[in-house]
């Protein structure tokens, strides 16, 4: 008799349908596959023998590296933000268009991630990238042809 039984568990396939427990909610994206359940073993997981192909860009990090690449733009931004408004130029309108843009890029990624159904993440990426590529560019335009980002903020703190 296996412990999960001793102590009373039940295991995963009598509780929910053996094809619920194999769906694409519990193995999410991972290099890990899951066993079939049965009725008397747990699941456990199963590496992949697969050949990994190494992947340009972003998509090579782990998720850690990729979490520490936020963290640093994050960081940076407490530095970014304020040094606009104290060194004003074009160099820094620039910049704080290009961090705001990843920084919110970023924040929406976390946000499709989370919230966002497994069929439609494609379009959702897609429009993702559209909607960065809109922000940056207006945020650039709007720091070429105009006051540029800080001036303009200050300029709306005078309104008060």
């Amino acid at each position: 008799m296996s412990f999960a039984l001793m102590r009373g568990f039940r295991p995963l396939s009598r509780i929910a349908h053996p094809s619920l427990v194999n769906s694409y909610f519990l193995a999410a994206p991972s290099s890990k596959l899951m066993i079939p359940a049965s009725t008397e073993t747990a699941l456990l997981p199963k590496v992949s023998n697969q050949l990994q192909h190494r992947v340009a860009g972003m998509a090579s990090l782990t998720g850690t590296d990729h979490w520490k690449i936020e963290r640093v733009v994050a960081v940076a931004m407490l530095a970014i933000i304020p040094g606009s408004f104290v060194y004003d130029s074009a160099f820094m309108n620039y910049l704080l268009a290009a961090s705001l843009a990843v920084h919110a890029h970023w924040g929406l990624d976390t946000v499709l991630i989370d919230y966002c159904p497994r069929p439609a993440l494609p379009l959702a990426n897609i429009i993702r990238y559209v909607l960065t590529a809109i922000v940056f560019g207006g945020l650039s335009y709007f720091a070429y042809n105009d006051i540029g980002l800080t001036k303009a903020m200050k300029a709306l703190w005078r309104l008060h």
